[in-house]
């Protein structure tokens, strides 16, 4: 189970449109230019040490989600649509992850490795702490 939150945590910044990545080929092609695994990906995420290539990691699913904005900041709108839309999160997770999705801060920080590190390291500390 805490893999999917994992996994979902990742990809869940954009919604399903015709032209951006399903989160199976963009959790792929993320994990093969980064060298990071899914699985292991976000499992430090509150590590302050968190490697620089698994935020970069992180950004490149969402940026294949088309889940920033022209800004740089994150498209919570999507977020929220893909988290409305998926089935396999629980009605009681899906609330905590929605209500995490308000509460976090997704502006634009120096680049989108770190806007993608800090508004999901938001998330799951939330979600986590509910």
């Amino acid at each position: 189970m805490l893999y999917i939150q994992l996994l979902f945590a990742v990809g869940l910044l954009s919604a399903h449109l015709a032209s951006s990545a399903n989160i199976e080929d963009a959790l792929a092609a993320c994990g093969k230019t980064f060298g990071v695994d899914a699985g292991t990906a976000l499992l430090n995420a509150k590590d302050p040490a968190f490697l620089e290539k698994n935020k970069c990691y992180l950004a490149c699913v969402i940026e294949k989600r088309d889940g920033f904005k022209a800004d740089g900041s994150i498209d919570k709108e999507k977020d929220k649509q893909l988290l409305q839309e998926e089935e396999k999160l629980t009605e009681n997770l899906k609330k905590k992850y929605l209500k995490a999705t308000d509460d976090c801060d997704g502006s634009a920080k120096a680049d989108k490795c770190e806007t993608a590190y800090e508004y999901i390291k938001c998330k799951e500390t939330k979600v986590a702490g509910n």
